[in-house]
């Protein structure tokens, strides 16, 4: 996943996560109606905060492997650096 989008992900759960405490600052319903009708709309942004949360934790998973394979394949050990000055 490049990077682009990324920032679109994360930018898009942070504006999730606004819209979900403005629903919590709402009062409450008056009516079942009204209260199911807020639940499905809460519920959806929800599943579409834990489904960005996941691409990203994947994204997270394969750019630590990445990492880890550059560190093990050419070593990388800061205290020896440090010494070689």
């Amino acid at each position: 996943m490049d990077r682009y989008r990324k920032l679109s992900l994360v930018q898009r759960s942070l504006g999730i996560r606004h819209k979900l405490k403005v629903h919590e600052s709402l009062k409450p319903p008056d009516t079942h109606e009204d209260l199911a009708l807020i639940m499905l709309s809460k519920w959806d942004l929800e599943d579409e905060l834990h489904a960005i949360e996941e691409l990203l934790a994947d994204a997270r998973l394969t750019n630590v492997a990445n990492k880890r394979s550059i560190i093990e394949r050419e070593g990388y050990f800061p205290d020896q650096e440090s010494q070689k000055t």
